[in-house]
């Protein structure tokens, strides 16, 4: 009975249309293929971090860079809960901590508000300076930059100044890029943010730039080449996370929306071409309580990513928009490796390394201060 079913449906379509059917099928299998990998490479079994102390004097780890002249990964601890200069260290391969210099305050504020960081194709470290980590929310922000001679750093340049919320920070196509998280001294929601971007060839310490005050989307610092609206009431974070690949895109976080945005340029690099959504699926931005620091792995695909307030630790791939978690717990002590308000992100190797600022949101500033490792 069934046999003769089929026949019957069979003999009823033609051929197209069974070419049509055949064509949808393969779709679903190849697609279902895809996304089970996904969801079973690394979502059902969680990772276990492993752990760097880093002892009581750096408090507050953030920003990292890895550095393929010396395969030394990079580190800057902001003055987030105390005033003072922001130490530099370097997490040497056999994951030994070393500081190798400090990053001088501002003297308004009496701060040094590092977080995103990133080496130039000069071979100098470039620094986002955010006051507004310490409170200072009156544009005292600046873009700095650590000079390096012989592989060591000597000194440090402030390049521009006037900036509210200066936070991730990449440098490609002969520009540095950097996020700023808000444009204006409060939080109203929607709140604007974007990306600022400058040519390494038009800053000169000499005569640091001032950025205009932003007013509105038309009446801004013409560096201002990208901004965008989040909407999440809860959570008033906006442009946060910045990487680039190698073909040079840039991609550029919204904490609170939970979105990652792709970057296209023209061949100056200095104007927004296209922009494309990582994550368009809402129920892939459901796994998600926000997205701060971010690295892009052009060499697998991904972009790694750090959840502050999930306190979780995610990968999507940049061509499905598939998120898989790679390590979550509750926020705590941090305490045998455990992830504690973590921020960025950072691969070398075959190790992921995840900074734990551990900022006082619902929990407390507590030790052991220290950074998580993963083992891809």
């Amino acid at each position: 009975m069934m046999f003769s079913k089929i026949r019957t449906w069979y003999e009823e379509r033609s051929l197209l249309q069974l070419f049509l059917y055949i064509i949808v099928l393969v779709v679903l299998a190849v697609y279902g293929k895809i996304l089970w990998a996904e969801i079973t490479t690394d979502s059902v079994s969680l990772k276990a971090p492993n752990m760097i102390d880093l002892g009581d004097k750096y408090k507050t780890p953030d920003g990292m860079t890895y550095n393929p002249a010396d395969n030394n990964i990079y580190l800057v601890i902001p003055a987030a809960v105390e005033e003072g200069e922001a130490p530099l260290l370097v997490i040497k391969p056999d994951d030994t901590v070393e500081e190798i210099f400090r990053i001088p305050v501002n003297p308004d504020t009496k701060h040094a508000g590092t977080l995103g960081i990133a080496f130039g194709q000069d071979g100098n470290l470039y620094v986002a300076d955010s006051q507004e980590i310490s409170g200072h929310v009156n544009h005292n922000g600046r873009l700095l930059r650590v000079v390096f001679e012989d592989g060591k750093p000597v000194r440090c340049e402030v390049l521009a100044t006037n900036f509210v919320a200066p936070n991730g920070l990449t440098v490609a196509n002969g520009k540095v890029y950097f996020c700023e998280t808000r444009v204006t001294e409060d939080t109203p929601c929607p709140l604007t943010s974007g990306l600022f971007c400058f040519d390494l060839k038009e800053l000169d310490p000499a005569n640091p730039y001032r950025a205009k005050t932003y007013v509105s989307e038309t009446d801004c610092d013409p560096h201002f080449i990208f901004q965008f609206k989040t909407n999440d009431p809860d959570w008033r974070v906006g442009a946060n996370g910045c990487s680039s690949s190698v073909d040079g895109k840039v991609y550029v976080a919204n904490f609170g929306d939970k979105q990652i945005y792709e970057l296209t340029f023209d061949a100056d690099g200095s104007k927004v071409t296209k922009v494309r959504d990582v994550i368009p699926c809402l129920n892939e931005r459901k796994k998600l309580m926000s997205i701060d620091g971010i690295r892009v792995d052009s060499t697998n695909g991904y972009i790694y990513f750090a959840d502050f307030a999930g306190n979780a630790v995610h990968k999507v791939s940049i061509s499905t928009g598939i998120v898989t978690t790679l390590a979550k717990n509750p926020v705590g002590t941090g305490a045998d490796g455990a992830l504690d308000r973590c921020s960025e992100v950072c691969r070398r190797g075959n190790k992921l390394y995840i900074s734990n600022i551990d900022l006082p949101f619902d929990n407390e500033n507590d030790a052991p201060h220290s950074m998580s490792v993963i083992e891809l």
